[in-house]
């Protein structure tokens, strides 16, 4: 961890980690303004995204794969209060492991729900059982696609950071806005939520030791590579740049620094602890789609996946080991 923390410290102050972050936004601008203004649905837009950040990568280090998987659209059955409905989770996970020797020491995962805005009102519409579902993340079981296929008992995912379940929201003439569950159930008029509204929500970022590992070994010595790897962000913040819980990202820019920077999404795991492994499990499938079992240790077999439509992976990986 505290190499992590160390690597991270190091990229933030790189003026050339800074301009590559701002290259990659500008590229994804570009992709989106193009398919946007060409694309009646999410589906043409997320795949331009897709294209325009897939093989990226900082110094040989920080790499980025975005990858659709073709038939594994992912609806799940729970109970919305007292009424059982059946649901899409999302139609696509944001992945940030760090790896070391080949083994992951540290990873997050956030499902988001993509939206295009209705250009004339500047809202989007919000299905009720489905923010409820990504709010709250209660007892389900797949229905159908991936986890129909790979789970055969119900699946329970922890949700400690209020992260896991986001929405995307596309915006004219190319823009993109995540924000989590919790803040659209907040913000939303009736079912429907408005760029005016969110703009107005400030943007949280809760510190970095916010998720629930509090046992984690060698807590002391964590503490103490935090303060002299970035002492600036110290008491009574504690909060880093990186490694963080950021709920809203407005734009493009902020997207691709909190992502780059593991700001998205729950803490699955921190070494050997893990904080959920139905989620855990889950991330292993999804790797192995993507066709990284060739540099991470993913201890899975590849899964087939039932046909319905398609699931959008992005996987920000940082090598621990790897010189630059």
């Amino acid at each position: 961890m505290n190499r992590l923390l160390k690597t991270f410290s190091d990229y933030y102050n790189q003026q050339d980690f800074r301009l590559f972050l701002n290259s990659l936004a500008q590229k994804v601008y570009e992709a989106l303004g193009t398919s946007y203004s060409n694309s009646d649905g999410e589906v043409k837009i997320v795949t331009d995204l897709c294209k325009a950040i897939d093989g990226e990568s900082y110094n040989k280090r920080l790499n980025f794969h975005a990858k659709k998987i073709h038939d594994s659209r992912s609806f799940v059955e729970f109970h919305n209060q007292n009424r059982l409905t059946t649901k899409e989770l999302a139609d696509m996970v944001i992945i940030s492991i760090a790896t070391k020797d080949r083994e992951i020491v540290f990873e997050k995962t956030a499902f988001i729900q993509n939206k295009k805005e209705d250009a004339e009102k500047n809202t989007w519409k919000i299905d009720q059982d489905q923010l409820y579902l990504l709010h709250n993340f209660p007892t389900f079981k797949g229905q159908k696609g991936i986890f129909k296929k790979n789970f055969t008992d119900e699946v329970i995912f922890q949700n400690y950071s209020e992260s896991l379940g986001n929405y995307g929201l596309f915006q004219s003439p190319g823009e993109m806005i995540l924000v989590n569950a919790l803040t659209v159930f907040r913000l939303q008029q009736g079912d429907k939520i408005s760029f005016s509204d969110i703009r107005k929500y400030p943007n949280t970022q809760n510190n970095v030791f916010s998720f629930p590992l509090i046992d984690y070994p060698f807590w002391d010595e964590m503490l103490y590579r935090y303060f002299k790897h970035f002492p600036k962000y110290g008491f009574p913040l504690l909060n880093l740049p990186f490694l963080g819980n950021n709920i809203i990202s407005f734009n493009v820019y902020e997207f691709i620094r909190n992502w780059s920077l593991f700001n998205i999404g729950e803490v699955v795991s921190i070494g050997d602890k893990v904080a959920n492994y139905d989620l855990r499990n889950f991330n292993r499938t999804l790797l192995h789609s993507v066709g990284l079992s060739n540099s991470i240790n993913l201890r899975t077999e590849k899964q087939q996946y039932e046909s319905d439509d398609d699931l959008v992976i992005l996987v920000a990986h940082i090598n621990l080991d790897e010189k630059e």
